[in-house]
């Protein structure tokens, strides 16, 4: 299925050997992406893992600079597929899939030090606001605009983890998903389209990113109907702070959504670059 890999090493100073990694894509990849990604693990990880960068299923964009966008899929040497494992789907923000903004701080720096401890593979979808496209900062939830069509890109990563799992039979899926800044579209988007809950995520963590009517829209699309939990983190006097609280008071007291509001200290990308933690999404 993968044509080409790169293998990278890590040499740990104080033991008499390197870890490896290795990253697999085929010929129609974004190399740049390849690149970008390979450099980052070098630069943050010294965790064995494996990554698959391919052309995202209903990824065709014309406005994209390879026409197509990717998605990561990053599987750690101690992810156990035969076991119950998280599959955490990543939606990220305007300017995202940049190296240092995404795959360094706002993934890779939160998750490789929950590897020894959690069992977890990590899908980074690329957004039609990717740093790759001619609209980093619009197109918000213009994406798997279909029923079934984000369904159909999970199966795509099932189907990848399946034949590094070596085809057998994968373990149970506790799908969960962070909508970070514009990545809140995404979420309301797959509610309308139902997707969301028929996948049925045990845990949807909003991340400063209850813009406009998202969080609203989202909730009426199919989450008021569901058991999923719910995790909103917002800067306290920002935009997705108005919002969802102006929502929030709409309606009564719901078990399956929690608020937080973050003060002093917090700003956008500080939520984002600590929601792993906040969240405990792991």
């Amino acid at each position: 299925m993968f044509k080409y890999f790169l293998t990278l090493f890590t040499i740990i100073p104080s033991l008499a050997f390197a870890q490896t990694s290795t990253i697999n894509f085929n010929k129609d990849s974004n190399l740049k992406i390849v690149q970008q990604w390979s450099k980052s693990l070098q630069k943050v990880s010294d965790v064995p893992s494996t990554t698959y960068i391919v052309n995202k299923h209903g990824g065709k964009d014309s406005m994209h600079k390879n026409k197509h966008r990717s998605v990561i899929i990053w599987v750690p040497d101690k992810t156990n597929l035969n076991k119950e494992f998280t599959l955490l789907i990543w939606f990220h923000g305007h300017w995202g899939y940049a190296p240092h903004r995404t795959f360094e701080d706002r993934t890779l720096k939160q998750l490789v030090p929950h590897v020894n401890k959690k069992n977890f593979v990590l899908a980074l979808p690329e957004m039609p606001w990717s740093i790759h496209t001619k609209t980093p900062t619009k197109r918000n939830s213009l994406l798997w605009m279909k029923e079934g069509s984000f369904l159909k890109f999970v199966h795509q990563v099932n189907v990848i983890l399946s034949e590094h799992n070596n085809k057998n039979k994968l373990g149970k899926i506790d799908y969960r998903i962070i909508g970070h800044s514009a990545g809140g579209s995404t979420i309301k988007r797959l509610s309308l389209t139902k997707d969301l809950c028929r996948l049925k995520p045990s845990l949807i963590v909003w991340s400063d990113s209850t813009y406009g009517n998202w969080l609203e829209k989202a909730w009426h699309g199919c989450l008021k109907d569901t058991n999923i939990k719910i995790k909103v983190f917002v800067k306290k006097f920002g935009s997705p702070h108005l919002r969802a609280k102006t929502f929030l008071a709409k309606i009564k007291p719901n078990k399956n959504i929690s608020f937080y509001v973050k003060d002093k200290g917090w700003s956008h990308k500080k939520i984002g670059n600590k929601i792993v933690e906040l969240s405990n999404v792991l």
